[in-house]
C-alpha cells in the first residue's frame, strides 16, 4: 500500500467522467499504447495517451472511463497527454509493460461529471 494521505489532499484529484470518442493504436511510442480521444462535456476534449493496446478498440470506443484531468501534460513518444485514464492491471499483459483495463462508470453518467 501508499502511505496514507488526508482527505484534502484527495480532494485535490480532479476525477472526470470521460466518453471514449476515438482509441488508435500509438506510432513510436516505447510500449504498445493508444491515442484515446476523450469528450469531457464541459471541459472539452483531451487525449490521453496510454497502455490500452489489449483492449480493442471497438471496446473502448463509447465506453464512459473514469480519467485524471489535472495532473498536466505529459510527453508520451511524439503525443502529448492531457489526461490519466484509471486502469487496473491486465493480466496479460507482457513482463515490462503495464497495459491495463479501463475503468468504465456504468449508468448514465455524463462526460465531465465529477467522480467522487
Amino acid at each position: 500500500m501508499k502511505p496514507q494521505i488526508t482527505f484534502g489532499k484527495f480532494q485535490n484529484v480532479d476525477l472526470r467522467v470521460a466518453r471514449v470518442l476515438s482509441a488508435p493504436i500509438a506510432e513510436n511510442t516505447r510500449f504498445p499504447c493508444r491515442v484515446i480521444e476523450l469528450d469531457l462535456g464541459p471541459l472539452g476534449k483531451r487525449v490521453s495517451v496510454g497502455q490500452y493496446a489489449l483492449i480493442g478498440e471497438d471496446e473502448l470506443v463509447g465506453a464512459n472511463v473514469v480519467a485524471c484531468v489535472n495532473l498536466g501534460e505529459r510527453e508520451m513518444g511524439p503525443y502529448v497527454s492531457q489526461a490519466l485514464v484509471l486502469g487496473a492491471p491486465h493480466p496479460a499483459s507482457p513482463e515490462g509493460q503495464a497495459q491495463a483495463i479501463p475503468l468504465v462508470v456504468a449508468g448514465d453518467a455524463v462526460p465531465g461529471d465529477a467522480i467522487y
